[in-house]
C-alpha cells in the first residue's frame, strides 16, 4: 500500500511537471489552468489502477532520457553564466548530483524490473522440485560424501537465507522513511507552483528553475521508491525459494542419514581430490621463485640507483629525482615481500590440504571405533584439528584486515596524483601487488573457514549429548578433559628466556619457556626448604636459651635475621636447582624497583637502618635508651622496626630509622654502670664533715651501689637558711637494678642517722631553691622510672 501511494504521487508529479513545462511559454492563468487540468487527469489514472511493469518501464525510460538531457545541458560550457538571476552555482551543483542520482537509480530500477520475473520463475522451479522429489536415484547404502555436499549446500542457502531477510528489512524501514520524504517533496513542488504563480518577470525564470529542480527531487524520491519496492518484491521471491529448497534439502539429508557408509573407496576419493589441489597449488609454487629472482634483480638495480644519487648528494651535487628513486627502491621492496608472502600462502594452502585428509581419517576412525575409548581419542585429534583451524582463521583475518588497510592508503594516495606523474605508474603497480597479496589471503581465508566449518559440524555431531551415552563414558570423557586442561594449565607458558649453547662450534641461541608449573614447583621447593630450616631454627634457639647461652629476646631476633638470610639463599637455590636464570626476572626486578621507589620507601629505609643497627652494635637487645622521653630496655630488633619496653611494662614499637636519623642515649652503650646524684640540705650549725661522713657511709653500705668508683659527698652550696650537700653513687643497671627504690633507700637510711646524731631532722628546700634532682651528667632525673 505504501508502495502504490508512492507510484501515484509521483504519477501525479510526472503530469505535473510534463504540463507545466508545456504551459512556461503561456500566461500565469493559463498555466494554473493547465496544472488543475493535470491533476484531474491524474486522478484518473489512479482510478484505473495500479501502473503495469512495461508502463512502468517506459515511464522510467523517459526520465532517464529527460534526466540525461538536463545534466548534458547543464554541464554545457558557460551555463554558469546563463543561470537565471538569484540561482547560485550551489543550487546549480545540487541539480547535477540530483540528476546523476536519478540516472543511477533509474538504471538500478530497470534492471532490478527485469530480475523480478526471473525470481519468481525461481520460485516456482523451487516449489516444483520439492513436490517432485520422491528419493536418490542411486540405491543405499549412500555416502557420506553425498550428505556432506548436502549439508554444505543447506549452510549456503541457510546464511543467503539470513543475508536477505536482513535486507528485506532494511528495505522495508527505508521504504516507511521514504514517505515523509516524498510528503516533503510534494509539498515543495506545490510552494514552487505557488511561488511561479506570483512570480513577476524578473523573478519568473528563477521561479521557474527552481520548480524544474523540485520536480527532479521528487522523481528521484520517486525511483528509489519504485528500486527499494522492486527490490523487496524480489527479496520476498528469493525467501521463499530459499525456505523451499531449504526443506528439499533438509529432506534429502534426513533420508541419506537413515543408510550411510564411509568406507576406504570414499576415503581413497577424498585423498584424490586433496592430491590434485595440492598439484595444483605446487604448480603456482613452482613458478613463484622465477618471479622472486627477478623481483630481487630489480630491487639491486633500484637500490643501487638510490646510492648513486645519495653518493653524489654527500659531494655536493644536487640530484635529480631523489624521491622518485626512493619510491622505485620501495615498491620494489613491496613486490618482494608480495611474491614471498604468496609463497607462504600457497604453501599454508598444502598444508591445509594434509590437515583436512586427517580430519577425515580421524572421522573414519571415529565411525568405525567399537568402544568408548577409541571414539573419545578420535573426537580428541578432531578437537586438537579444530583448535589449530580456529588459530590459523584469525591469523587469516589479520592478514587480510592488513592487507585491505595498506590497500586502502594506496588508493588515497592515488587520488592525490595525476596520470601525468612519474610516480603514478608505479603507485598502480603497487596497487597491483597489494590487490594480488589481498586475493591469495582471501583464497587461503576462504578454504581454512570451509575446513574449520566442515571439522567443527564433525566435533558437534560426536559430542555426546546429555543422555545419550553411557556414564561410564561421560566421565571418562570429562576425566580426560579435566586432564588436558590441567596439563595445559601445568605447561601454561608465564614468560620466557634466551639459552645459548655451543654445537659444533657454533653458538646456537633459542627461547627456553619458564612455565607455570615451573613457578609451582619452586615456590613448594623454598616453602618446604624454609619450614624444615625454620623448625631446626626454633629448636636450636630453645637450646640455646635453655642452657643460658643467650637470653631469649637476643635469640629471638638472631633467628629472624637469620631466617631473612636463609630465605635469600633458599631463593637462589631454588632457581638454580630449576634451570630458572635471574635474567628471568628482570622486566619483574625493574617494575618492583619503581614500585618500590614510590611506594615501599619506608619499608626499605627501616630494613636498612635495621641491618645498619646490628652491624654498628650501637644498639642492642636489653640496652636502656632515652629516646625522645621514652626510656625503657630494648626487647627486640626486628626487621621494620625494634621494640622498647618501659618500667611500666608498656612496649613502644619505634622504627629503625628513628636510631639512625634521631638524637638517642643509650645508658648502656660502653658499659651498663651509671652515676646517680641525692641532694641533702642541713640546718646552720651542723658539722658538714660529719654531714659528709653520713652520707658516704650510707652509700657504701647500700648492697646495690657500686664499691668501685666508690661513692663520695660534696658541700655544694650555703642556702639561706640551711647548708646545701649532694651524694655521688654509682649502680649497674645490668643487673636488674631500679635507681629510683636506690635513692629511696639512701634517703630512708640518711634520715636515721641524722635524727640519732640528733643534727637535725632532713629538711625540705624552701620554694626559691632547687629540689634535690640528679647531676645532669649522672642519669635520668629521679622522679622518672629507670630500669
Amino acid at each position: 500500500m505504501k508502495f502504490l501511494f508512492l507510484r501515484s504521487w509521483c504519477l501525479r508529479q510526472a503530469v505535473i511537471g510534463s504540463l507545466f513545462v508545456m504551459g512556461l511559454t503561456h500566461p500565469a492563468h493559463s498555466q494554473v489552468k493547465t496544472i488543475t487540468d493535470a491533476l484531474s487527469a491524474e486522478k484518473t489514472d489512479k482510478a484505473a489502477g495500479p501502473e503495469k511493469p512495461e508502463d512502468t518501464r517506459k515511464r522510467l525510460d523517459q526520465w532517464l532520457q529527460e534526466a540525461r538531457d538536463t545534466l548534458a545541458r547543464l554541464d554545457a560550457p558557460g551555463t554558469i553564466t546563463g543561470l537565471p538571476l538569484g540561482i547560485t552555482s550551489a543550487e546549480l551543483d545540487e541539480r547535477r548530483r540530483e540528476l546523476e542520482q536519478i540516472i543511477l537509480t533509474i538504471i538500478r530500477s530497470i534492471k532490478n524490473i527485469n530480475a523480478v520475473p526471473d525470481a519468481r520463475k525461481a520460485l516456482e522451479n523451487s516449489r516444483t522440485n520439492d513436490a517432485k522429489w520422491t528419493g536418490f536415484a542411486e540405491a543405499p547404502p549412500y555416502s557420506i560424501l553425498m550428505i556432506d555436499e548436502l549439508l554444505n549446500e543447506r549452510d549456503a542457502i541457510d546464511v543467503n537465507l539470513t543475508s536477505s531477510k536482513s535486507s528485506l528489512a532494511n528495505y522495508e524501514r527505508l521504504i516507511s522513511s521514504l514517505i515523509n520524504e516524498t510528503k516533503a517533496a510534494e509539498d515543495s513542488v506545490n510552494q514552487n507552483i505557488v511561488a511561479m504563480q506570483e512570480a513577476d518577470d524578473v523573478t519568473r525564470d528563477a521561479a521557474k528553475w527552481r520548480l524544474e529542480a523540485a520536480r527532479a527531487k521528487s522523481r528521484l524520491l520517486a525511483a528509489r521508491a519504485g528500486l527499494m519496492q522492486n527490490s523487496s518484491d524480489s527479496l520476498r521471491d528469493r525467501i521463499s525459494a530459499a525456505s523451499s529448497d531449504l526443506a528439499l534439502i533438509e529432506r534429502k539429508i534426513k533420508t541419506a542419514r537413515t543408510n550411510v557408509r564411509f568406507d576406504e573407496e570414499d576415503l581413497a576419493k577424498i585423498e584424490k581430490i586433496s592430491n590434485e589441489r595440492k598439484k595444483n597449488a605446487q604448480k603456482e609454487l613452482e613458478a613463484l621463485p622465477k618471479r622472486l629472482k627477478a623481483a630481487l634483480a630489480t630491487r639491486t638495480q633500484a637500490q643501487a640507483a638510490l646510492d648513486a644519487l645519495v653518493a653524489g648528494a654527500q659531494q655536493g651535487i644536487q640530484p635529480e629525482g631523489l624521491d622518485l628513486a626512493k619510491f622505485r627502491v620501495e615498491v620494489a621492496d613491496i613486490r618482494v615481500d608480495g611474491i614471498q608472502s604468496n609463497i607462504e600462502e600457497l604453501e599454508s594452502l598444502i598444508q591445509l590440504e594434509n590437515i583436512g585428509f586427517k580430519a577425515y581419517q580421524d572421522r573414519k576412525s571415529f565411525l568405525d571405533a567399537t568402544n568408548t575409548e577409541q571414539k573419545s581419542k578420535s573426537l580428541e585429534s578432531l578437537e586438537l584439528l579444530l583448535a589449530r583451524l580456529a588459530a590459523w582463521k584469525n591469523v587469516a583475518d589479520n592478514e587480510i584486515a592488513s592487507s585491505n588497510a595498506e590497500l586502502s592508503k594506496l588508493e588515497a594516495r592515488a587520488s592525490s596524483i595525476t596520470s601525468e606523474d612519474p610516480r603514478f605508474s608505479l603507485l598502480n603497480e603497487q596497487r597491483a601487488i597489494q590487490s594480488e597479496t589481498l586475493a591469495m589471503a582471501q583464497r587461503l581465508s576462504q578454504a581454512v573457514i570451509s575446513q574449520y566449518r566442515l571439522v567443527n559440524r564433525w566435533v558437534k555431531d560426536f559430542t555426546p549429548k546429555p543422555g545419550e551415552e553411557e556414564l561410564v563414558y561421560r566421565l571418562s570423557k570429562l576425566g580426560s578433559q579435566s586432564l588436558e586442561t590441567a596439563k595445559k594449565v601445568w605447561g601454561y607458558e608465564v614468560t620466557s628466556y634466551d639459552n645459548s649453547v655451543e654445537v659444533d662450534g657454533k653458538m646456537l641461541t633459542g627461547k627456553v619457556p619458564i612455565t607455570l608449573g615451573m613457578f609451582v614447583r619452586a615456590f613448594l621447593f623454598f616453602f618446604i626448604g624454609y619450614w624444615i630450616t625454620s623448625r631446626i631454627a626454633n629448636r636450636i634457639q630453645t637450646t640455646l636459651v635453655t642452657r643460658g647461652h643467650i637470653g631469649e629476646t637476643n635469640a629471638r631476633t638472631l633467628r629472624n635475621w637469620l631466617m631473612i638470610v636463609v630465605g635469600i639463599f633458599l631463593a637462589l637455590g631454588t632457581l638454580s636447582f630449576l634451570k630458572i636464570p635471574l635474567t628471568v626476572f628482570a622486566f619483574f626486578g625493574g617494575a618492583l624497583a619503581i614500585g618500590i621507589g614510590f611506594g615501599m620507601q619506608t619499608l626499605i629505609k627501616n630494613f636498612i637502618s635495621g641491618i645498619i643497627v646490628l652491624a654498628e652494635r650501637k644498639i642492642r637487645v636489653g640496652d636502656i635508651l632515652d629516646l625522645n622521653g621514652v626510656v625503657g630496655t630494648v626487647v627486640e630488633i626486628n626487621t621494620r622496626s625494634s621494640i622498647i619496653r618501659s618500667t611500666d611494662d608498656i612496649e613502644t614499637l619505634v622504627p629503625n630509622s628513628v636510631f639512625l636519623e634521631n638524637r638517642v642515649t643509650n645508658w648502656t652503650l660502653s658499659s651498663s654502670r651509671i652515676r646517680r646524684s641525692l641532694r641533702v640540705i642541713a640546718p646552720y650549725g651542723s658539722s658538714p664533715q660529719k654531714v659528709m661522713e653520713i652520707l658516704t657511709d650510707a652509700a657504701k653500705r647500700h648492697g646495690l651501689t657500686l664499691k668501685d668508683p666508690a661513692p663520695y659527698a660534696v658541700f655544694e652550696d650555703f642556702g639561706d637558711t640551711f647548708l646545701v650537700f649532694n651524694l655521688y653513687f654509682w649502680i649497674n643497671l645490668g643487673s636488674g637494678t631500679n635507681a629510683t627504690i636506690v635513692a629511696s633507700d639512701l634517703r630512708l637510711m640518711i634520715e636515721k642517722h641524722l635524727t640519732q646524731i640528733k643534727l637535725g631532722t632532713l629538711q625540705a628546700a624552701p620554694e626559691n631553691e632547687a629540689a634535690p634532682t640528679a647531676d645532669d651528667s649522672g642519669g635520668p632525673n629521679e622522679s622518672e622510672p629507670a630500669t
